[in-house]
């Protein structure tokens, strides 16, 4: 399957704010179930883009807005391929083919996928494997205590689907697994993060993954699944929050332990006030590629064209008054420096510390 995706957020400050510095998650990895065909970044005011790979690979994106400004919107528009119809599962076995999984308690005692996958089987900050999810993670192994790594994380992902209601507005981004649990109530992120937890206290190596549902036309925010590790398929995705193993539709963004390292963005700023924030995703599917049409080649995605405006400072000395035209990775954006606010020339006592920007929960528009 194909998609173009757009993912726009905005912030809109009760007073101009100064010294902001952000990081952004927004381009989608390209790997075995997926390519990326292109990816654009802009940001408005204009800022200086840094991008770079974090520890778990995703693709980051770091800039700062130095002088005033009463808003900020962050746009990417992605155009991306998924490796299977939008019914079919991304991994796992094919239709009638037998669960070639080993038995759980087997994968538990493998030294060296404990060793090697440490991180997704132990604690973090969202799953900090409590009293309460280990408690159902016991009652699951007992009811099968033979039963394969796949069936058990098929079976714990059906858990969570039933024991909890997708209901919006009954979280937010910093709650716990215990407050989702004892609420009964949350969000694509809660589905997740509860699924994690099942998972690492029974052995399962599992990890957060940030995403889109290519599916959902227009939405609020991203989605969120988990990808347990399960030999010999390797990495599988299951949708707890849609109840299935992720098909042609979930389209990746990032991995990690949980939701922040996988962020959509995050960052600070001074001065501003009160930050509104406004997010809005739409997917446009573009249909599959037909029988034997799947790309292939390198995995390495295209580098990122990003529109931003560099060193102004500088150039403002020099270029006032005129038309500043940069051109990247083919794109070209026009400036008026007489129409950029001033710089800020230097941070005051009384400005205290900064303000942290607020987050997006994962909470798409499901159909």
């Amino acid at each position: 399957m194909r998609y173009r995706i757009r993912h726009r957020t905005g912030y809109r400050y009760a007073s101009p704010a100064f010294e902001s510095f952000n990081e952004v998650r927004l381009q989608p990895v390209a790997g075995p179930t997926q390519t990326l065909l292109d990816f654009d970044l802009s940001i408005e005011p204009p800022a200086t883009v840094i991008s770079f790979r974090d520890y778990y690979g995703n693709a980051v994106h770091d800039f700062g807005v130095a002088y005033l400004h009463d808003r900020l919107v962050i746009e990417s528009t992605s155009d991306v391929v998924t490796h299977a119809g939008a019914d079919e599962p991304l991994a796992g076995p094919a239709d009638g083919e037998p669960d070639a999984s080993p038995a759980l308690r087997d994968l538990v005692a493998d030294v060296t996928v404990e060793d090697e996958l440490a991180e997704f089987l132990g604690p973090s900050s969202f799953v900090p494997l409590e009293r309460e999810t280990a408690e159902i993670a016991r009652t699951l192994l007992a009811e099968q205590p033979d039963e394969s790594a796949l069936a058990f994380f098929r079976r714990a992902a059906e858990h969570v689907r039933t024991r909890l209601e997708y209901v919006v507005g009954t979280t937010t981004v910093e709650s716990s697994v215990a407050e989702v649990l004892a609420g009964g109530q949350g969000v694509c992120q809660d589905f997740a993060h509860v699924l994690l937890s099942l998972c690492r206290h029974a052995g399962l190596p599992a990890r957060y993954v940030s995403g889109y549902l290519g599916s959902v036309e227009d939405s609020s925010a991203s989605h969120a699944w988990v990808e347990a590790y399960v030999p010999p398929y390797g990495w599988i995705g299951i949708d707890a929050t849609l109840g299935r193993l992720c098909t042609g539709e979930h389209v990746k963004l990032g991995i990690g332990r949980d939701y922040t390292d996988v962020a959509v963005l995050r960052g600070t700023y001074h001065g501003g006030g009160d930050a509104e924030l406004t997010v809005g995703v739409t997917c446009e599917s573009l249909g599959g590629l037909g029988e034997g049409s799947q790309l292939t080649g390198a995995p390495d995605e295209p580098v990122a064209r990003l529109v931003a405006i560099q060193n102004l400072g500088a150039m403002r000395q020099c270029q006032r008054g005129a038309v500043m035209v940069q051109a990247m990775g083919g794109m070209t954006q026009e400036v008026s420096l007489e129409e950029l606010p001033p710089l800020r020339a230097q941070l005051r006592p009384e400005d205290g510390p900064p303000s942290q920007q607020p987050q997006q929960q994962q909470q798409p528009g499901l159909a």
